[in-house]
């Protein structure tokens, strides 16, 4: 497989299950499968070395994600429904934050909980799983979130982790008492940083126009991935707490390459398979 040299990524590189996941969400969800020997191109084609490429399988298929099927000396994989719930997952946190934002009716959910300070990889596990439920943390014990719709996968975090005699969760809107709501948004979340990644994306691939073939399958994945490992970033605040954000910019560009790209890079991939 030949391309153009790779765009500079604006974030650290990618793992090599993580491209992986990117390719068989976006090419095989949802009962489709891919060859192992298409599976090593395109992989080798993002920079991923043939001996990372089969472990991120092997790690992808001890931890339930895909499932091989062998025809005479070939081998293919396809997701799992576990595979397939966690693509789902991400395809439904993509669309919503490529989609127009939603106004803020002004509630936040909010959940006390704490962890005993010998239970580190406990709580580093479930900090995790709150960061990915979009809910930031302003004090001590407090986490909270102005994505109040969020609360169903909030209350099966908190059954997960065996929390529910502790924790105390609940919405409301803040009162003129303490910390304002944007006081609350600078303690809760540091975005500098991000603004940043997202400046650098939007100069990357503002003016980027794949030339076709393997390099716009490259940088469709290449994109496509990017957006997952952007969603485990941005909180998505709404406008009235966080007006101005360069997120919003970077969620229209990665849109309108997705619109440009994804029916050549589907194409591509189809002739690999079928090559």
């Amino acid at each position: 497989m030949t391309s153009a040299d790779p765009i500079e990524s604006p974030l650290p590189r990618a793992s090599a299950r993580s491209y992986l996941l990117t390719v068989l969400g976006e090419f095989t969800y949802p009962d489709g499968a891919a060859w192992t020997t298409v599976l090593l191109k395109v992989l080798g084609g993002l920079g991923v070395e043939e001996h990372a490429a089969r472990q991120a399988i092997a790690r992808s298929a001890a931890a339930g994600w895909i499932e091989s099927e062998r025809q005479g000396r070939a081998v293919r994989w396809r997701l799992t429904n576990a595979g397939r719930a966690v693509v789902e997952e991400g395809q439904r946190r993509s669309e919503e934050f490529i989609s127009a934002p939603v106004s803020w009716d002004g509630r936040w959910l909010i959940l006390l909980v704490s962890l005993p300070q010998n239970e580190r990889t406990t709580r580093k596990r479930l900090y995790g799983g709150l960061t990915w439920l979009r809910m930031g943390n302003p004090t001590p014990g407090l986490w909270l979130t102005p994505h109040a719709e969020s609360v169903d996968e909030l209350r099966d975090l908190i059954t997960r982790f065996e929390l529910t005699d502790t924790a105390i969760c609940f919405s409301g809107r803040t009162e003129d008492v303490g910390l304002t709501d944007a006081q609350i948004v600078r303690r809760a979340w540091d975005l500098t940083e991000l603004a940043d990644h997202y400046r650098n994306f939007l100069e990357q691939y503002g003016g980027h126009r794949p030339a076709g073939g393997d390099d716009v399958l490259l940088r469709h994945i290449e994109l496509r991935n990017l957006l997952q490992r952007f969603l485990r970033l941005d909180p998505q605040l709404p406008e009235q707490l966080l007006p101005n954000w360069v997120g919003r910019e970077a969620a229209e560009l990665f849109r309108t390459r997705r619109d440009q790209w994804s029916t050549a890079a589907h194409t591509r991939w189809n002739d690999l398979l079928n090559a």
